[in-house]
């Protein structure tokens, strides 16, 4: 067995046994250089072999990531209603992520106490003609390994299906608002002008709620789909 195909078995026993979870971040190549004590080639061969067996993302500019189990066809098969057309390398930017209470209105929607801890995550997702912000709203001890780096690669299913939990239901509303002074300078738009708000409720095979998502859009690329 040549070097890189060590160092590809060594790193695929970590990712199978769970040393890095499906949607976490890899050492950066200059790393495992420096950890296998080999050159930038070997390395590079070993990544190569990972991506190569679906087992490893490699980001350019952002990172080396485990691969997501599902894709964004399951998406487009699970909402039925709101289908997007495609999905172009999208920047996402962080604008918010910290653990807080889940204080009565999302403890009611999640069906846990108001003192237990949520992550709160918000994030713009910047493409050429358009930027779209999101919320993430994650019960704590559903996602005790939730790690932010994923946000970065997994998409929106693949994300809610790292919990402990996984996807069986969706319930999804449409609304049309109009923007607010903090929406209007993120999305940079006009104050009070038109914006779709998508929210998304997922359920495990038990109708428990997992988690809750929203978006918020003025130039999107969604369609509405009543057939």
């Amino acid at each position: 067995m040549k070097l890189f195909e060590k160092i590809a078995a060594q790193l695929l026993e970590q990712i199978n046994t769970g040393r890095y979870g499906v949607g976490a971040e890899l050492p950066p190549e200059g790393q495992l250089q420096k950890d296998y004590n080999v050159s930038r080639t070997t390395v590079r061969k070993a990544i190569d072999r990972l991506v190569d067996q679906n087992m490893v993302v490699r980001k350019k500019g952002v990172g080396l990531f485990v691969a997501p189990t599902l894709s964004t066809q399951n998406i487009l098969e699970m909402t039925g209603i709101i289908k997007p057309y495609i999905y172009p390398n999208h920047k996402k930017v962080i604008k918010e992520a910290y653990l807080r209470q889940a204080g009565a209105y999302y403890s009611q929607l999640l069906k846990i106490k108001p003192a237990e801890l949520i992550y709160y995550i918000s994030f713009l997702e910047v493409a050429k003609n358009s930027i779209t912000k999101e919320i993430f709203v994650l019960p704590l001890n559903n996602f005790p390994d939730f790690q932010i780096s994923i946000i970065k690669v997994l998409s929106t299913l693949e994300i809610i299906n790292s919990g402990k939990k996984k996807v069986d239901k969706l319930e999804q509303d449409l609304q049309l608002i109009v923007a607010n002074s903090e929406l209007a300078k993120q999305l940079r738009i006009q104050i009070n002008d038109p914006l779709f708000k998508i929210s998304n409720h997922y359920f495990d095979t038990n109708s428990e709620p997992i988690a809750l998502e929203y978006k918020f859009a003025s130039n999107t690329k969604y369609v509405v789909d009543f057939t």
